[in-house]
């Protein structure tokens, strides 16, 4: 495989693993996150999933199953709860 090749290669694995970015923003999040990428991402864990979220996964605590919304936002997750 030649050079160029290879950076071909390299670049088609990075495209690959583009983030998926919802446009939308929820109801409200508490502990939104900040990267100096200008993503955020919202830690909060709730009672139910945020019907804007695309991707919510379950979080076992002592009270039981709750969830967190696994999105990535560009800008502000939602306002405070």
């Amino acid at each position: 495989m030649g050079i160029f090749a290879a950076v071909a290669k390299e670049n088609a694995v990075v495209e690959s693993k583009a983030i998926d970015i919802n446009p939308g923003q929820l109801k409200c999040c508490t502990n939104c996150n900040f990267s100096f990428s200008g993503l955020y991402t919202c830690d909060d864990v709730k009672k139910d999933c945020d019907p804007v979220c695309k991707k919510c996964v379950a979080v076992k605590t002592y009270s039981g199953n709750k969830f967190r919304c696994t999105d990535t936002f560009l800008g502000i997750c939602g306002p405070k709860c």
